[in-house]
């Protein structure tokens, strides 16, 4: 008896130490400081000069919407981004691609000669630039809005006036330290004009010389995909990048885009597009 009642006493010891152990082991790991996980942030300045050098190799969407004209498509309003939808733009990111998509819509306007909505949408760009808080660095915006409102009664002036505002606002922005709504401009602009451009297409009735222009952007896209990378960290950015895979693969594994391409391709971008605004 005396000897069992020894073991279990020993037993007990034993399992009293181990837990104790145990308990200051707990402790010792929660009163401890815990351990930080350092996340970079994503951070554009750094990386300005190889943003500037991909964004200087991209050609000006204002190709596409003069091209488009060229096939003989029509201007569609519908096909642009409806003024109201700006409001829905909170983040630095929605907003400069907002503006890119806008810039386009303007360029695709003034193609066409639809002063109106030229003049609407440089209305619009005022209140983004502000927004977004690049007003500083667009400072020379304001005097082409005055002289565009002087000329609105004259395509040529206004045309010229339309190309030398995107002229000016790219050379600041790029020679600023935003980096980041550089890209997000440029990134817009372009995913707002193959969605015109692949929208036009699929409506077309004949849609021949459309789809051979949207299988002439390989370079574009191939040159888009490249700033797409160097911006897949920013969270604002990622989300964009990963929706538009399957359109960059599409045309980087086919040197030619078909019918059965573009009606692949289509609902990719329109998705994407509307998710912006």
């Amino acid at each position: 008896m005396k000897i069992s009642y020894l073991k279990s006493v020993l037993i007990l010891s034993m399992l009293l130490v181990v837990i104790t152990a145990c308990n200051r082991s707990g402790k010792s790991t929660s009163d401890s400081k815990e351990a930080v996980v350092e996340v970079e942030v994503f951070d554009a300045v750094k990386i300005k000069n190889e943003i500037v050098e991909i964004i200087q190799e991209i050609p000006d969407t204002r190709e596409i919407a003069e091209m488009v004209k060229t096939a003989g498509a029509s201007y569609i309003l519908d096909l642009t981004v409806p003024v109201e939808s700006a409001e829905k733009m909170l983040t630095s990111a929605q907003l400069g691609m907002g503006m890119g998509m806008y810039a386009f819509d303007m360029q695709y306007a003034n193609v066409y000669n639809r002063i109106d909505k030229v003049n609407e949408i440089v209305a619009l760009q005022q209140q983004l630039v502000v927004r977004v808080g690049v007003e500083n660095e667009l400072s020379q915006l304001q005097k082409y809005i005055d002289r565009l409102r002087a000329n609105a009664n004259h395509p040529d002036s206004v045309d010229y006036l339309v190309t030398q505002a995107m002229n000016d606002a790219n050379r600041q922005l790029a020679a600023s330290d935003r980096a980041d709504i550089y890209a997000y401009t440029v990134i817009g602009g372009n995913i707002e004009a193959m969605y015109v451009m692949s929208q036009l297409a699929i409506l077309a009735n004949n849609n021949t010389q459309l789809l051979a222009l949207i299988g002439e952007q390989r370079e574009r896209i191939s040159t888009m995909f490249s700033l797409f990378e160097l911006m897949s960290s920013d969270p604002g950015i990622k989300p964009v990048y990963d929706g538009l895979l399957p359109v960059f693969n599409l045309f980087e594994n086919n040197e030619t885009i078909t019918e059965s391409h573009l009606i692949e391709m289509v609902p990719v971008i329109e998705k994407v597009r509307n998710s912006l605004i």
